[in-house]
């Protein structure tokens, strides 16, 4: 049926559901400019003989008839048109757009007293109207009442089951008696309506039913009823007034001589609740006591006594301070913001303890790490050459550490290409015979690098060579994460020498040979106008890592530390020692490039973990050369390229992420029931966490992600515990 113009006007786009007599469909009306939405309902006859459809035409009639009389009402759907096709009839209603009461109670769990009395008085106008009509309900639940979104106000729906009172339905069936059947919904329908034999109070009974059910937030199978008179057992199960319980319990009798016997009567009752409770004897009994009048606003009301009109209960008083301006009770949403905010507030406190402890931190990491080995490789830096000595190497020197000649040579045989600076990522404070004053003096040129080691207490600093100056020394100590791993780039630290002991600032390895290279430029180091502490480099400001950057909370943060982005996982063109020996290397690899010198064979032990080791069990650990090369690489990549080092949040901005997931958390376990949606759900919520924090992470930005992602889930099931708690109350309760 779907995309099927029915009578050349509504083409049905959405299917709603079956019933009794067929099908219900959304429709839109293409006949008008905006297409509104409608509803469709198609009426298939059990048989074709035409003496069948003959009876089932007229009675087709008859529905239209009653449902074109009730359409004039404000609070019930217009009936658009109603026409055959192919011997199936039907009707064409309007689409009311709005929120069902079932809806609004599985949200609330409960209405308080205002709103339930608020809903009486409004479909008791509705009813009174209809009973006025000769026509019963039968049907009356909180899904057949749709608040409307315009206005508020309650609308009733579903007349699939409205026939005049006379009509036997069964007469449509060939060769049956006449017999009323019995039309409704179990728990709400009273007991006479079931048996085919409905009144205009077996509408007054299930609205009852239906205000029960807001109140107790009880489905009716779930209420226990009394074993000999088969009366409704509820006043136990929520506090109410005495005179609002009176008025439901009478609404509700079994029997139906002893309910009310018209809408009217009801809203009498909520008029005077005292009155009622102290003498029931005077309430109204019948449709003609209290006749229907249209007012000038267009509501349809019982016409009562002066004093009856404006008498302003505490009811009236309560209910008119209940809804917002659009007519939506907002107790529901009190309550929601409520327990989600006191679970999400919770929460957040916990899990920012947790951070400050460092309990979150060694997660974090591993997401950075995933985050790091998924990020694109940007491939070979073509500013940088690698030198590494392999074992190829010292199997062909037949001795380690490699002699000061051969490293000499090598650099010699670099330097012919014009490198624009080397470095030697190898101590020699210690002569490596034969070839010391060899070496001496080609580390006397002023492109050469050398390095030293801070040291500790254990091990102590190493130096370097005392005829290099100091200006052309770097210290090749990296910072190691728990778990052995270089995240971290340390581009200054103040240590003594054991010439001094007056703290020296040393730079970095990898900052001296950035400096020398940039020379060219003319570009170095500066300091920010903003803060004389810092400094950038050409325009890219270099910010200091914090203890409590990104997801670190528990590291040593002195000196001068950035966050090392890695290039790729090879970073730059490697050749051997051999090869430069030999004279296998190109000129242009050479000619105004970093080159690095370092060990690369595995027995030189000289390895790190990085972000990339967890994610491969062929080459789990990177050369230090390479590590160093990485961080020459982001150096120079952020004062030529403008590359932006990694961001952070301050503290309290990702206190507020991390307390708006909770939230988001939160909102999901309380809105969505089903255990398999909200499974599916949560599942998207995570993911699309995880999204934003990769895409940020492209975008140079290190964010909380596990913090968060505890944080949605923690709260979310608090509030699914929450709720199961009050419903095992309930269900206490009713036992």
């Amino acid at each position: 049926m779907l995309g099927t113009l029915l009578n050349g006007r509504f083409r049905i786009i959405q299917a709603l559901g079956s019933g009794g007599f067929g099908q219900t469909y959304i429709a839109e009306d293409a006949l008008l400019p905006d297409r509104p939405e409608c509803v469709i309902k198609q009426f298939k006859p059990a048989y074709q003989e035409a003496e069948f459809l003959q009876v089932a035409r007229r009675l087709f009639s008859t529905e239209v008839e009653t449902l074109r009389k009730l359409g004039s009402h404000d609070q019930i759907p217009t009936l658009l048109a109603d026409f055959e096709e192919h011997q199936e009839f039907y009707l064409a209603q309007e689409y009311v757009k709005g929120t069902s009461l079932a809806d609004e109670i599985a949200v609330t769990q409960r209405l308080d007293e205002a709103a339930v009395v608020d809903l009486l008085r409004d479909v008791l106008h509705i009813l009174a109207f209809v009973h006025q009509n000769y026509v019963i309900h039968r049907d009356i639940k909180p899904s057949n009442l749709i608040r409307r979104q315009r206005d508020g106000k309650l609308v009733l729906i579903d007349f699939g089951a409205v026939k005049e009172i006379q009509t036997q339905i069964t007469s449509m069936v060939p060769g049956q008696s006449e017999l009323t059947v019995g039309i409704g919904t179990q728990g709400y329908g009273p007991s006479e309506q079931m048996m085919g034999k409905p009144r205009y109070n077996s509408d007054l009974y299930a609205l009852g039913m239906t205000a029960i059910n807001a109140l107790t937030g009880l489905q009716p199978s779930q209420l226990p009823t009394h074993p000999e008179t088969g009366e409704v057992i509820w006043r136990d199960l929520v506090q109410v007034s005495s005179g609002l319980a009176s008025i439901l319990t009478k609404m509700t009798r079994y029997h139906f001589s002893q309910r009310y016997q018209s809408a009217q009567a009801v809203l009498y009752a909520l008029e005077h609740p005292a009155e009622i409770v102290a003498d029931e004897t005077q309430l109204p009994a019948t449709v003609a006591e209290y006749p229907i009048q249209r007012t000038a606003d267009g509501d349809d009301r019982a016409t009562v006594p002066q004093t009856a009109q404006f008498s302003l209960t505490h009811w009236q008083s309560l209910s008119s301070s209940a809804r917002n301006a659009d007519g939506r009770h907002p107790k529901g949403f009190r309550l929601a913001a409520l327990s989600i905010g006191v679970a999400s507030l919770a929460v957040t406190g916990f899990i920012l303890g947790m951070r400050q402890l460092g309990m979150l931190q060694p997660l974090e990491l591993a997401v950075y790490d995933h985050m790091v080995q998924a990020s694109p490789d940007a491939g070979l830096d073509p500013r940088l050459l690698v030198v590494g000595i392999t074992e190829a190497d010292i199997t062909a020197q037949k001795q380690f550490p490699i002699p000061d000649r051969t490293l000499a040579q090598a650099i010699n045989a670099l330097q012919s290409a014009q490198p624009r600076v080397i470095g030697l990522d190898l101590l020699r404070n210690l002569p490596q015979e034969p070839g010391r004053t060899e070496l001496l003096a080609v580390l006397k040129a002023p492109n050469v690098i050398a390095i030293t080691t801070l040291g500790s207490a254990n091990p102590p600093a190493i130096p370097a060579p005392a005829e290099v100056p100091l200006n052309r020394v770097g210290f090749n100590d990296v910072m190691l994460d728990p778990g052995d791993i270089v995240r971290r780039n340390l581009l200054f630290a103040d240590s003594t020498t054991p010439t001094s002991q007056t703290p020296v600032t040393f730079y970095s390895f990898s900052a001296r040979l950035a400096l020398a290279y940039l020379a060219v430029q003319k570009l170095g180091l500066q300091q920010r106008s903003s803060d004389p502490d810092l400094f950038q480099l050409g325009k890219t400001p270099f910010s200091p890592l914090e203890k409590n950057s990104g997801g670190y909370q528990a590291i040593d943060a002195h000196g001068y530390q950035v966050l090392l982005k890695y290039h790729g996982r090879t970073i730059a063109r490697q050749v051997s020692l051999s090869d430069v020996l030999s004279g296998k290397v190109q000129p242009d690899w050479v000619k105004d490039k970093v080159v690095l010198m370092g060990t690369t064979a595995a027995s030189g032990k000289d390895f790190f973990s990085t972000p990339y080791s967890s994610a491969s069990e062929e080459t789990p650990r990177m050369a230090g050369v390479m590590v160093h090369a990485q961080m020459v690489s982001q150096l120079l990549s952020a004062a030529l390229d403008g590359q932006p080092l990694v961001w952070f949040w301050t503290e309290w901005v990702e206190a507020l992420w991390i307390a708006a997931w909770a939230a988001i958390g939160g909102v999901l376990a309380w809105y969505i029931r089903q255990p398999l949606v909200l499974v599916i759900s949560g599942t998207a919520l995570l993911i699309g966490l995880a999204a934003i924090g990769f895409n940020l992470f492209l975008q140079q930005g290190w964010i909380p992600l596990v913090a968060p992602a505890i944080a949605a889930t923690a709260t979310g099931g608090m509030v699914i515990a929450y709720r199961a708690y009050w419903a095992q109350r309930s269900d206490q309760l009713r036992r």
